[in-house]
C-alpha cells in the first residue's frame, strides 16, 4: 500500500515537504511491513506530531532560563544554573545528555553530538551505534546523517525496534505513544492526526487512489490468570498511574515476553473483543495447557449471538419529553431535538456539545433526570444521550426467552414485561461486556484515551457495577471539553478525572468530578466505552 502526496499534506505537511519525503517513505515502509491502513495510519500520526508535520528533524536545545527549570529540572535545580546556560543549545545538550545513553561526561561534548535527531527523534550515542548497524552507515562519525539523509529510516528503526506494528494492529494509540514518548504527552494531538490519516485514507480508497487491507491479528492464549484479580499496568510499577484494567481470574492472556523489571511480564489480551498490551506480575500466571494454548482468539471476533436487533418501547412519543416525570421506559420523542452530525472531529465534538446542552441535566424543570428520594435516573441520562447521538445504548433489553427464540430465527415484538425488561445501570455494565462490540462501542483502559474520543465527538462512558446487586450502580457521560471547562490532568497532561455529564443524587451538567468515584468501593467493577 503506497502513501499518496495528498494523504501527507491532508495531514498537516506543507508540499514541499511532502514531496521531500514521500519516495522514501513509500520505499523503506513497505520493506519494514508498515504496508497496512492500520500500520501507516499510526506510523503517520506519531511521526507527524513528533516532527511538526515533517519540519523538525533535529532536536531544538535553545532554552531560555525559564525552558530549562521546565524542561529540564533535574539538571538545572536553581535559576542561577539555568540561566548560566541559556541560550547555549551545544552546553545544554552536553550537560543534559552527557553521561547516559552512552554518550561521554558533560565535557565530551557528546550529549549535544547526539541529541535528538529524525523524524522520530533517535537520542543518545548507544541508539545511534545500534541505528548505524540496521541502516548501514556511520551516522555515529557523522551524526548530521540522521537528520540530512536518515530521517525516514531512522524512525522506522526506533518503529521496529519497539515492535510498533503489533500494538498499530490492535490499534492501541495509548500504548505506542507511551513507547515512543514515556507518557502520554501530546496523546490528543497524535489521537486527531491519526483519525485524519484514517478518514483520509478511507476517503482515497472510495476514490480509487489507494488500495487499502487491514491487518488481521490474533491473540495466541498461553497463560491464564490464577490471582482472584490482577491488575494490568502500562509499566512494571505498582503505582494509579500504571493501572490500564483488572483481570479476573481464569482470564486467558498472551505472554509475550519479559518487562523491563525482573518479575514482570508483557502480555497481550482481549478485552471484550479488543486486543490490548500491558505488563503484569508474572507470579499471577499459570501456563494453559498445550491443547489450549494453541487456539486463537481473533481480535474482531464474532459475538457469541447472531445478529441481534435493537430494542426500543415505541420511538417519537411527542409526549416523551424532557419535562416530563415518568416515561421513562420510552426513548426521547419530543420534537426538534437534536441528532449527533458532522464531517469532522471538530464538528461532531460541537454536535455532541449541542446534545448534551439541549438535554440541560441539571435543569430542575426537567423532571425526566431529576432524582426523586432514593430514586436516581443517570442510566436514563446516559440512554438520552446515546440515542440522540446514534449510538444504541439500550433502554430496555431483550429478556433471556426473547433472546433464546431471536437465535432461532424468530421474529420477535417489543413488549414491555413480556419479551423486553429495562436496564439500570449495574444492568448497563453487563449488558456492554456481552453485547456492546457487536453495536458498535470499543472498550477503553486509559481515561486519556477516552477523553480524547469523547474530544472527537464520539460516545463515551464510564459505567461502574456495586458490590450489592440490590443497590444501584452508576453510569456518566464523557463530554467534549471547551476552552472554558476542561478535565483534570497531571503534569504529564495524562487526565485523572474526564470532564463528566450526569444524573444521580446531584445533577452535573459538565464537570470533572471530585475523585475517582468508579474506585470507589462499593464498585465491584467498572469499565470506560466509547462509539464512534
Amino acid at each position: 500500500m503506497l502513501i499518496a502526496h495528498e494523504l501527507l499534506t491532508r495531514m498537516g505537511a506543507t508540499g514541499a515537504n511532502a514531496d521531500k519525503y514521500l519516495d522514501t517513505l513509500n520505499a523503506v515502509l513497505a520493506v519494514h511491513g508498515i504496508d497496512s491502513e492500520a500500520r501507516i495510519a499510526h506510523f503517520l500520526a506519531q511521526v507527524m506530531h513528533e516532527s511538526g508535520c515533517l519540519r523538525l528533524v533535529q532536536e531544538n536545545l535553545n532554552y531560555s532560563a525559564e525552558g530549562l527549570r521546565n524542561t529540564f529540572r533535574k539538571y538545572f535545580r536553581t535559576d542561577a544554573e539555568a540561566q548560566a546556560y541559556a541560550r547555549q543549545p551545544e552546553r545544554i545538550g552536553s550537560r543534559v545528555y552527557g553521561g547516559r545513553m552512552g554518550n561521554g561526561p558533560e565535557s565530551t561534548g557528546d550529549g549535544y553530538r547526539y541529541r535528538g535527531r529524525g523524524l522520530i527523534q533517535l537520542t543518545g550515542k548507544d541508539n545511534y551505534r545500534s541505528f548505524a548497524q540496521w541502516v548501514g552507515a556511520d551516522v555515529v562519525a557523522n551524526p548530521d546523517w540522521v537528520a540530512e539523509r536518515y530521517a525516514v529510516q531512522s524512525a522506522v528503526y526506533f518503529w521496529e525496534k519497539n515492535d510498533l506494528n503489533a500494538l498499530a494492529d490492535i490499534d492501541d494509540l495509548s500504548a505506542i505513544t507511551r513507547r515512543i514518548n514515556g507518557g502520554l504527552n501530546g496523546y490528543e494531538d497524535r489521537h486527531a492526526l491519526l483519525l485524519k490519516a484514517r478518514r483520509t485514507l478511507a476517503e482515497l480508497a472510495a476514490a480509487g487512489t489507494v488500495e487499502t487491507a487491514p491487518a488481521s491479528v490474533a491473540l495466541q492464549p498461553t497463560h491464564r490468570v490464577k490471582a482472584t484479580q490482577l491488575t494490568l499496568r502500562s509499566a512494571p510499577v505498582v503505582a494509579e498511574r500504571t493501572r490500564l484494567a483488572l483481570l479476573n481470574q481464569g482470564k486467558d492472556v498472551q505472554v509475550l515476553g519479559a518487562a523491563s523489571e525482573p518479575g514482570w511480564v508483557r502480555v497481550r489480551v482481549s478485552l471484550s473483543g479488543l486486543l490490548r498490551e500491558g505488563v503484569v506480575a508474572e507470579p499471577h500466571l499459570e501456563p494453559l495447557p498445550r491443547t489450549r494454548s494453541r487456539g486463537a482468539v481473533m481480535a474482531a471476533a464474532a459475538p457469541a449471538l447472531p445478529a441481534l436487533p435493537v430494542a426500543h418501547m415505541k420511538e417519537d412519543r411527542a409526549e416523551i419529553t424532557r419535562r416530563l416525570d415518568g416515561g421513562r421506559a420510552y426513548p426521547l420523542g419530543e420534537p426538534g431535538r437534536p441528532a449527533r452530525s458532522g464531517r469532522n472531529a471538530e464538528s461532531l465534538a460541537q454536535s455532541v456539545a449541542a446534545i448534551v446542552d439541549y438535554l440541560d441535566v441539571a435543569n430542575p424543570a426537567h423532571l425526566r433526570y431529576q432524582p426523586q428520594g432514593g430514586t436516581t435516573y443517570c442510566n436514563i441520562y446516559a440512554t438520552d444521550l446515546a440515542y440522540l447521538c446514534g449510538a444504541y445504548l439500550p433502554r430496555v433489553w431483550w429478556t433471556d426467552r426473547a433472546l433464546l427464540r431471536l437465535r432461532e430465527g424468530e421474529r420477535v415484538a417489543v413488549e414491555y414485561g413480556r419479551t423486553v425488561r429495562e436496564l439500570n445501570a449495574n444492568s448497563l455494565y453487563d449488558w456492554l461486556e456481552d453485547f456492546g462490540p457487536a453495536f458498535g462501542w470499543k472498550r477503553e483502559i486509559e481515561l486519556t484515551a477516552l477523553q480524547a474520543a469523547a474530544n472527537a465527538g464520539e460516545v463515551c462512558v464510564i459505567v461502574a457495577r456495586r458490590v450489592d446487586l440490590n443497590r444501584p450502580g452508576h453510569i456518566t457521560a464523557v463530554v467534549p471539553e471547551s476552552a472554558t471547562v476542561q478535565a483534570v490532568r497531571n503534569a504529564h497532561r495524562e487526565v485523572q478525572r474526564p470532564l463528566e455529564s450526569q444524573a444521580g443524587t446531584r445533577n452535573v451538567l459538565r464537570a470533572p468530578a471530585a475523585s475517582a468515584w468508579w474506585q470507589n468501593s462499593r464498585f465491584q467493577a467498572f469499565a470506560f466505552w466509547r462509539h464512534p
